[in-house]
């Protein structure tokens, strides 16, 4: 059954299609699954935030078959939370929006949905190769961002030890330098604490939120052609996931799958070498694939551009700029998020990430309980 969620709490729109049209979206055949746009006049989205201690969660239509009664009998008891963070030079804003935000929105969601076990990835929208540089320099030491593909120029540079490793002993592997790979660096090149050597978190990670500021810090020194689904389907597949994996065992077969897209520019490969190669239609086919075609099974967050739509809050035309009120308008992410059955497409000019956030668990909520779990 494609469903099409929805909250009346925001507002509701699916690019070119009309409001009529609401109980026949066309799933992956079709230019749109079920959407939430969440927009507004104002700077945080239009959306009724509940009182504080209140938790928020979204009128949904129930399944087939129901809701189930019964907590334990809820097909979600795991979730795979995918950050994928634009690392480009305009996103210093965003990204800091995107860190206050978080607390809550983990707060709400360990209230609100049944799954107490998760795991959480941060990924830029970037492999690391064509990263600029910044670099300062003392008498016997250098400091650089990103790390630590940076250490390679710089100790080509300046032959001196950087980020405070000798450079015949730099900490750089194969899995610094593709796409998908989970972050460990924060902005100012220091590495995260993740526990176990993992390139994500678990629910019992220790200072859940201070490790997720370091990891989602990812820094603005990243690529400009930037290819956020690119990174989202290298961060699910097979090669990264499986043994000996750079991310191995972050995908789980037994869980949901949320995945958070947050950028200000366009997916475009209109020019050779930018933007993630194919079209929307394939890449919703290509991620449901790592689910086993289970369309139940994901849930899509897009904060993108929006000043193509009706009521978007990032100026129409516009572009991105370093103090995060611009976007260049993402009419191919929105259509990628529009075909998921549960698809949520927030502003990323917004100056408070907090209200989707608070809406969105409603989707995941909902996801979770029609989910069946392989085995």
């Amino acid at each position: 059954m494609h469903r099409f969620v929805f909250a009346t709490t925001v507002a509701l729109w699916t690019a070119g299609t009309a409001c009529e049209n609401q109980s026949s979206h066309g799933g992956s055949d079709g230019t749109s699954g079920g959407v939430v746009l969440m927009t507004s006049d104002d700077s945080t989205g239009g959306i009724d935030v509940p009182d504080p201690g209140v938790v928020g969660k979204l009128d949904l239509p129930p399944s087939d078959g129901g809701r189930p009664d019964d907590p334990a009998a809820a097909g979600c008891a795991k979730a795979d939370f995918l950050f994928v963070i634009d690392n480009s030079g305009s996103m210093a804003d965003e990204q800091a929006n995107l860190i206050a935000s978080f607390p809550g929105f983990i707060a709400t969601i360990t209230q609100t949905i049944a799954a107490q076990d998760y795991h959480i990835m941060a990924v830029p929208t970037d492999d690391g190769q064509a990263a600029g540089l910044s670099t300062k320099c003392n008498a016997t030491s250098c400091a650089c961002m990103p790390a630590p593909i940076c250490c390679q120029k710089t100790c080509e540079l300046f032959g001196k030890d950087c980020n405070g490793f000798a450079c015949d002993a730099l900490p750089i592997s194969d899995c610094d330098q593709v796409y998908g790979r989970g972050n460990i660096y924060n902005a100012v090149g220091q590495r995260c604490d993740l526990a176990d050597g993992r390139r994500f978190m678990k629910a019992d990670q220790p200072d859940l939120a201070g490790t997720f500021e370091c990891v989602a810090n990812i820094g603005t020194h990243g690529s400009g052609a930037e290819k956020p689904v690119l990174a989202t389907l290298e961060a699910v597949s097979d090669p990264l996931n499986g043994p000996g994996g750079c991310d191995e065992g972050f995908l789980r077969d037994d869980a949901i799958l949320v995945v958070i897209i947050i950028t200000d520019e366009e997916d475009d490969n209109a020019i050779e070498g930018e933007g993630t190669p194919g079209l929307p239609k394939e890449w919703h086919e290509q991620l449901i694939a790592a689910k086993h075609g289970d369309t139940d099974a994901v849930v899509v967050l897009g904060l993108v551009g929006d000043g193509n739509l009706m009521g978007g809050l990032c100026p129409a035309g516009g572009g991105p700029n370093m103090d995060g009120t611009g976007a260049e308008s993402s009419p191919r992410l929105q259509e990628f998020v529009e075909r998921f059955e549960n698809g949520v497409i927030g502003s990323v000019c917004a100056t408070d990430y907090t209200p989707f956030f608070t809406e969105a668990v409603g989707v995941i909520d909902f996801a979770c309980d029609v989910f069946e779990p392989v085995g």
